[in-house]
């Protein structure tokens, strides 16, 4: 049986991919119950801005469906109270996030650092770090920011490498040719 004794460095891959599941609770959440502090989706206004003439069972009928999505938008609990100036600026500005986020006006995505290794044996295994969650607004900052996690993601696949004995020059030589895929 032949033993191991020589690890190369392959060629290093980044990808970027759509989150499908990201964690969105952050925003608020829809649902189907009228309740304090939610914005009914079908004109934008609140709760607490309902006349209270209004027959409730009316309103749930009238906005229980707004185009096959839930009617209502419950804001993040952002330590405001439900009706005041500030709650309804930021709940606006969440639920206007969200909405843009389900209009396809942005994405998450995710980024893999992929760093091949080989044996002399022809065994082959990856160094695979990445982060998923990001927002993507596909602007310049979006870009930019993507960017820089790229690089700490680089950074922990050579300090992986560095503990498996490989030189800083190898690991450099595989990281700074790294090829985008699609």
């Amino acid at each position: 049986m032949k033993k191991c004794t020589t690890y190369t460095i392959g060629k290093t891959t980044v990808k970027k991919e759509i989150d499908t599941d990201p964690d969105t609770s952050y925003l608020g959440e829809y649902g189907s119950t009228l309740k304090p502090g939610c914005i009914v989706r079908r004109d934008n206004s609140f709760y607490e801005d309902i006349p209270e003439d209004w027959n409730t069972t009316e309103i749930k009928e009238a906005h229980y469906m707004y185009d096959h999505e839930y009617p209502y938008f419950y804001p993040p609990d952002n330590g405001e109270t439900p009706g005041t100036p500030d709650y309804k600026k930021y709940a606006l500005q969440d639920y206007q996030t969200m909405e843009d986020l389900n209009n396809q006006q942005w994405s998450y995505c995710g980024i893999v650092v992929s760093t091949t290794i080989t044996t002399d044996t022809g065994l082959t295994d990856k160094i695979v770090n990445s982060l998923w969650g990001i927002e993507d607004h596909w602007g310049e900052d979006s870009r930019e920011y993507i960017r820089g996690e790229i690089e700490n993601l680089k950074e922990e696949n050579k300090a992986e490498l560095l503990k498996m004995g490989f030189s800083e020059s190898e690991i450099d030589e595989s990281l700074n040719d790294a090829v985008e895929v699609d």
